[in-house]
């Protein structure tokens, strides 16, 4: 296989950003291996989702589109499922180009208060969103250093860098991301690797917190969007472009990097606006 070769985790979800970047690095004549915990991606508190769409459901759409794609489940968690999914990948493709690490534990019982937070939802957070980013580069690596080069784009989240509250173990568990990162990038850039995090702000996906109160979801978007710089609500295409450029064969001397992507963040007053005509 010629192609550069991509794994994204996370991308069970079809509005998600794993989707939206898998899509985008296909578009750009990458072989994508996509993957996720459940056919259809974990389901958040208070949601559902149509198993009918997800990996298979992407995998067709980027076929049909004239590009490379194949589905593997695993839970990124687990050693022994990455170790899997790695092998797959370098038995059939013979390379791993780029590694973007977007798998997220699903919210629940961890956004409260702190003192209202249970061990295992802190657990959780931090087993999916830090340690299984940890077993993905770990094992992804190895596969990379042995062709000396590769692109790690880890996806963190602005909860990572600002404060948040009801959010102890998901806001700790993205800071160590960005840790990990930067730690990681040091390891690696030998042998031309890079390592580089996304923090998205926020983004108009199912997994959002946007219409999680019963406020119909048009709605809360239009009264958050007024207190967002740019004026409107980040889509899963805006982090997938931030993705991109990480993973760009041109971005060798960019590494061990943050970029946050939110629109310029939250107002807590007025954000200006141009007179309508």
């Amino acid at each position: 296989n010629e192609a550069p070769v991509a794994v994204i985790t996370g991308c069970g979800k079809p509005d998600g950003m794993g989707a939206a970047i898998a899509r985008r690095l296909a578009a750009e004549g990458r072989t994508v291996v996509v993957t996720d915990r459940e056919p259809g991606g974990v389901v958040n508190a208070g949601q559902t989702v149509d198993q009918n769409r997800g990996l298979d459901e992407l995998v067709a759409e980027i076929q049909d589109a004239g590009g490379t794609a194949e589905a593997m489940l695993g839970d990124v968690g687990s050693p022994e499922d990455v170790e899997r999914i790695l092998a797959g990948v370098q038995e059939r493709y013979g390379r791993l180009d780029i590694l973007v690490n977007n798998a997220a534990a699903p919210q629940g019982a961890d956004r409260a208060d702190v003192v209202d937070v249970p061990l295992e939802a802190w657990d959780l957070q931090l087993r999916v969103n830090l340690t299984g980013a940890f077993l993905m580069a770990r094992a992804a690596v190895p596969l990379m250093r042995e062709r000396r080069y590769g692109r790690i784009v880890t996806i963190s989240s602005m909860a990572g860098v600002e404060a948040a509250g009801r959010s102890t173990a998901y806001s700790a568990s993205k800071a160590g991301v960005l840790g990990m990162t930067r730690a990681l990038a040091m390891d690696v850039a030998g042998w031309g690797i890079t390592a580089n995090a996304v923090c998205p702000g926020l983004v108009a996906t199912s997994r959002s917190m946007l219409g999680r109160t019963g406020e119909d979801r048009t709605e809360a978007m239009t009264r958050m969007s007024e207190r967002i710089a740019v004026g409107r609500v980040g889509t899963p295409e805006d982090i997938a472009h931030v993705v991109a450029f990480f993973a760009h064969e041109a971005s060798g001397y960019v590494t061990a990097q943050t970029i946050g992507v939110d629109g310029g963040g939250f107002s807590p007053y007025a954000v200006g606006r141009p007179a309508e005509r």
